[in-house]
């Protein structure tokens, strides 16, 4: 029966999603505007969250027991998390209630950013594999207003690990971000932890200080100087393995620290089949199952420095799953398969028993 439930909602939401989709670029076409997915992700999130009052019919699922992971005293209860794309406490809520295991909240930097021009997201199709493109540019409040928004976020009533995202276009930025949150209220909480963006293919530096693994060193000891938590790093799939294999040494000689391996891709428009206009950028970050497969080589890259490996990038079911955990992973980030579905949460959830 909850087998059949979880496949009913999820059809129903991808029913209303791809019409919601379609009405909107048929008012983008009839007003001579410009075809953006963004608003249609924006209604989307909305109407999702006009039935929060009743997510014990539409979204509360009960996570199987014994299939928790715990790393560095952070207990996931399940190995699904969300990736690190959403600030909306609403949506992240009704993850959680669908049973995510734990969350990394939206990239988080020292100023005020309102991000790339429009357009700036984008559905792809490639030999009928379902993506997204994105060059939003990290838009989002500044690090004070949001450390007002995260203190008095419900998301913390869920008890579950949150990951807080953060960015910087400079070792100092990454430091006073930490340091300010950790001066305001995070030293209270108990199951959190950092993950350093150092890999962000959609502002013009952001992927700079993952490029020299000796900065990234140097900024990993100041940081613990500042904190004691767990650091997650998360890295480029579009970097030479050469450096990937040199920050993985770094994560094995350093106490309590994860890769996560790994962000999107970056891709032009050229290469997606997209009109140049469909970006206000010529490219920007690629997700989707297209590139599970750089994903599952970097986690057979990591494994060697048995360290604990969060595997992100196409991952939405539960046989890349059993393959990602086979050569080492033991999370499994989430992005863009919850935006096509998140009732693909309890689904694989359920699913675990077999892996």
């Amino acid at each position: 029966m909850k087998k059949v439930k979880i496949h009913l909602l999820g059809f129903l939401y991808k029913s209303v999603r791809f019409l919601v989709t379609k009405l909107l670029y048929f008012f983008q076409k009839i007003t001579f505007q410009k075809k953006d997915l963004e608003p249609a992700v924006a209604v989307g999130d909305y109407a999702l969250s006009l039935f929060f009052p009743l997510r014990s019919i539409f979204y509360n699922f009960k996570i199987p027991s014994k299939i928790n992971v715990e790393i560095f005293n952070l207990d996931f209860k399940s190995p699904l998390i969300g990736s690190s794309f959403k600030s909306d406490e609403n949506i992240i809520s009704i993850w959680l209630e669908m049973g995510i295991g734990g969350v990394v909240l939206k990239t988080i930097m020292r100023d005020q950013r309102i991000g790339n021009e429009a357009p700036r997201l984008q559905e792809t199709n490639i030999n009928g594999v379902k993506g997204l493109v994105n060059s939003l540019g990290l838009p989002g409040d500044g690090i004070k207003q949001y450390s007002i928004k995260l203190e008095n976020s419900k998301i913390w009533d869920y008890d579950v690990p949150v990951g807080i995202s953060i960015g910087g276009n400079d070792v100092d930025e990454y430091l006073y971000n930490i340091s300010f949150l950790e001066s305001i209220f995070l030293s209270k909480r108990k199951s959190y932890f950092y993950e350093l963006n150092v890999s962000c293919p959609n502002i013009n530096n952001g992927r700079s200080l993952g490029e020299n693994p000796e900065e990234l060193e140097n900024m990993l000891k100041q940081i613990k100087k500042i904190s004691d938590v767990p650091l997650s790093i998360k890295v480029s799939p579009d970097w030479d393995n050469k450096i990937l294999k040199l920050i993985g040494e770094i994560c094995r000689d350093n106490d309590k620290v994860l890769i996560n391996a790994g962000n999107t891709q970056f891709k032009t428009t050229k290469e997606l089949k997209l009109k140049i206009n469909r970006l206000s950028t010529n490219g920007g970050g690629f997700s989707g199952e297209s590139i599970f497969n750089r994903t599952l080589e970097m986690v057979k890259l990591f494994s060697i420095f048995k360290i604990p490996i969060i595997a992100t990038g196409g991952v939405n079911n539960i046989e890349q799953i059993r393959i990602l955990k086979k050569e080492g992973a033991s999370l499994y980030g989430m992005a863009t398969s919850l935006i096509f579905n998140p009732y693909c949460i309890p689904k694989i959830n359920h699913s675990f028993k077999n892996v």
